[in-house]
């Protein structure tokens, strides 16, 4: 546990190491060989106690921020629970795995999509999801899946750590801290009610942190599913955000986790819907068209071929990239490190989807920007004679 700490605390020194001399950090680096090896023992014994976290506002944003040394001692914390988590944690809860869940999340709906060709959708997502988690709960929640009153005891400490404000001390009594090491494991610790109950069902659910995604064959399975979602959500003291969520017909398309999954078109490219092709089949036999409207069986499209499911980037992807370069270029970032920003993620899209190819994702970008100076950067990628061999799939062709 030692070394760990010791190589994490060292990644955190070298992002802070042109901070202000009287910055925390240095104080830290000077004293490590005190106070990490007490925080450690404290762990062992069981009794470790978090500082307080502290509020900051922004414009746009409020963010309770943990000391670097419980960030740190939580990590350490999280290594130990993580071979826990296969008996504990849902394996429709993708986010344990890290960013990879992104891949492994869209290969899957992809193959549903063209493997069963599931009619309905709910995307959902929960409205202030962290802030919104009432700590009585989340404990409850805890103490139901470990015995070891130590691990009780400290993740209980770390749930309900007071907050330091402006305005002095804050005993909150919902929400934890959103970019800490143990976020995500509350999180799936939290909604497991709700990601074992669709395990009996006959659907596509997955979920990523507080967005989730249900895909349906039938209308009955349809309506089940969120009957059974809004129960549980209900119980769970949440809400589902109107703006984010989406319920219905899956022909018009949808998004999830950036990416776009255009809505399905027949191989000709007529603008037939599929809804209407259903009742041209089963015009003439009441029984089966009865059966279709009241949910109980799957629509007679075996007429319609589709075309293999293509995806593209979400416009929101292309914004939060464009608006960073932005950021960058106005804090006066050099050419060289807003170029590498650039190419890590148009890198790390390209491996999560699978068929996008460097260029057009540069291609994509460019296209999605007015602002001159954020475009530059994307051509001068493409100028460069080590990106020119990458192209594999486009996205009309995916």
């Amino acid at each position: 546990m030692h070394e760990v700490g010791r190589r994490l605390f060292a990644k955190i020194n070298k992002r802070k190491q042109s901070a202000n001399h009287n910055h925390e950090i240095h104080f830290l680096a000077r004293e490590i060989d005190e106070w990490l090896p007490q925080g450690i023992q404290s762990m062992i014994d069981g009794n470790y106690t978090p500082r307080h976290l502290k509020r900051y506002y922004f414009q746009d944003e409020m963010i309770d921020q943990l000391h670097i040394s419980d960030r740190i001692f939580q990590h350490i914390l999280l290594k130990q629970l993580k071979p826990t988590f296969k008996h504990v944690i849902n394996p429709n809860c993708l986010h344990i795995y890290g960013p990879s869940g992104v891949k492994l999340a869209t290969q899957r709906i992809r193959q549903v999509l063209e493997e069963e060709k599931p009619e309905y959708i709910i995307r959902a997502d929960i409205k202030s999801f962290y802030k919104s988690i009432p700590h009585y709960k989340l404990i409850q929640d805890i103490k139901k899946f470990y015995d070891d009153h130590k691990v009780q005891f400290m993740l209980q400490e770390i749930i309900a750590n007071p907050i330091e404000t402006p305005r002095g001390y804050k005993n909150a009594i919902t929400g934890v801290a959103l970019r800490g090491p143990l976020s995500q494991f509350f999180s799936a610790i939290y909604l497991k009610p709700l990601d074992d109950a669709f395990d009996k069902m006959d659907v596509t659910y997955i979920r990523y942190q507080d967005d989730l995604i249900v895909l349906c064959k039938t209308k009955r399975q349809f309506n089940r599913c969120r009957r059974k979602m809004m129960d549980i959500l209900d119980e769970r003291q949440l809400k589902l955000s109107r703006k984010k969520s989406r319920m219905g017909l899956i022909n018009k398309g949808f998004h999830f986790l950036g990416i776009h999954y255009p809505g399905t078109q027949p191989q000709d490219d007529t603008k037939a819907v599929q809804a209407a092709n259903d009742s041209r089949i089963t015009r003439y036999n009441t029984d089966e068209y009865m059966l279709v409207m009241r949910g109980g069986g799957n629509p007679l499209n075996e007429q319609i071929q589709l075309v293999p499911t293509r995806i593209v980037p979400h416009a929101r992807t292309l914004r939060k990239a464009r608006e960073q370069v932005k950021i960058m270029v106005a804090t006066g970032f050099s050419t060289h490190r807003i170029r590498s920003y650039l190419k890590k993620w148009a890198l790390w899209w390209v491996m999560t989807s699978a068929t996008w190819s460097l260029e057009e994702l540069l291609h994509a970008f460019i296209k999605s920007c007015w602002d001159y100076s954020c475009r530059d950067y994307a051509v001068q990628l493409l100028r460069i004679p080590t990106l020119s061999g990458s192209a594999v799939f486009s996205f009309a062709a995916s």
